[in-house]
């Protein structure tokens, strides 16, 4: 008799932990493969659906965007949406390991997915906080110069100082980046940024950017700095003009 029971769809019981409030959007499709490729779910060719995965079933999802955490922001925690609507945080490397066809762990959204991010935001906050703890020993005082990033999207004038990589601890690779100088804010009252870095994108590639030359684009610059000398980022520079 007990065979002949409608079993309820496992699914059913998925437990979603919603964003809180509003959440990053991806800017464009090239933002979106740039995040792809940061967080290690494709390497070349982009992949826009995933399987959310729990025990004796799947569902498809989509990112659709994403949250940042840690000092400096650089920690994500990915927005991912399934078909009927709905949508749920997971950390970037748990949505990786559900791609693996030999995952097979039981998995409700909440209640582990919640444990899983938070331990990953504690684990990345304890890093950190060591890496940035000031040593208990007498050092001279520097002065700092505070810059008011413009949050919206803005026009630039910069030079390229050299091309780089940057080592990607997601995917294990080493990630072609542009490093720039004399960085400039173009507005009413030109903003000086210094020295800044980005990826080196198809379309920053097609440009073909030469190391000694001066262009204009339209981008956004947040603080994520590559080292003590590099500070901040473009992020997506777009209508690439040599000057």
């Amino acid at each position: 008799m007990t065979e002949n029971l409608v079993q309820k769809d496992k699914s059913d019981f998925i437990k979603y932990i919603p964003p809180k409030g509003d959440f990053t959007k991806f800017l464009s499709d090239e933002d979106y493969q740039e995040k792809g490729r940061l967080w290690g779910l494709f390497n070349k060719n982009p992949k826009y659906d995933f399987l959310f995965k729990g025990q004796d079933f799947q569902k498809k999802v989509k990112l659709v965007g994403y949250e940042t955490y840690g000092v400096t922001d650089e920690y994500h925690t990915i927005i991912i949406e399934f078909e009927d609507g709905n949508q749920s945080c997971i950390h970037p490397a748990y949505l990786k390991e559900m791609q693996s066809p030999s995952f097979k762990k039981v998995y409700l959204v909440g209640d582990n997915d919640s444990k899983i991010v938070e331990e990953k935001k504690q684990e990345s906050e304890k890093k950190e906080t060591k890496t940035t703890a000031t040593p208990k020993k007498k050092v001279e005082k520097k002065e700092v110069v505070s810059i008011t990033l413009p949050t919206e999207k803005s026009h630039f004038n910069g030079t390229v100082k050299e091309f780089s990589t940057k080592y990607n601890h997601f995917n294990d690779s080493e990630e072609e980046i542009v490093i720039w100088e004399n960085v400039f804010v173009k507005a009413e009252q030109d903003l000086e940024i210094g020295n800044a870095w980005c990826s080196l994108s198809k379309s920053l590639k097609a440009v073909e950017l030469e190391v000694g030359k001066a262009y204009q684009f339209d981008g956004k610059v947040v603080d994520k700095k590559l080292n003590k000398e590099v500070k901040y980022k473009l992020n997506n520079p777009s209508k690439v003009v040599e000057i």
